[in-house]
């Protein structure tokens, strides 16, 4: 089953496809996020380009309390939850530390700029992880 990792941001979503069969995610895009609508739209698009059968959004538990819910968590709870309004399937996963792997892979590459794209994979990486064999 084909699978989009999402890292929401206010500004910013990043963006990754992976895939249950092979258990391998890799960074696509970074999108800009201009209204839920043309989110919606363009997710849409990708998910019937790439035949994709559910979306994978990372929501932040502080290291210290994971059941703790921030501002940040239920902006990103609120966004999952209109993305099932508007018909997705989505599964939310811990996305704890995945900014730190992307910051390390991106120093690893050499690369600079947004990274929000890795992060997203991280995310859907760690779902993918976890599922049974």
């Amino acid at each position: 089953m084909r699978l989009i990792g999402l890292d929401y941001g206010s500004a910013r979503i990043g963006i990754a496809l992976g895939d249950t069969v092979t258990k391998v995610a890799s960074p696509w895009k970074i999108m800009i996020n201009d209204s839920f609508e043309d989110t919606v739209q363009r997710l849409q698009e990708l998910m019937k380009h790439e035949k994709a059968e559910a979306l994978v959004v990372g929501v932040p538990r502080p290291l210290g309390d994971q059941s703790r819910v921030t501002d940040q968590a239920q902006e990103i709870l609120t966004f999952a939850g209109k993305l099932r309004e508007a018909g997705f399937v989505v599964h939310e996963w811990d996305e704890t530390l995945t900014s730190k792997v992307a910051a390390d892979q991106q120093k690893e590459m050499g690369a600079r700029g947004k990274r929000d794209d890795l992060a997203a994979a991280a995310i859907l990486q760690n779902y993918l992880d976890a599922l049974p064999a």
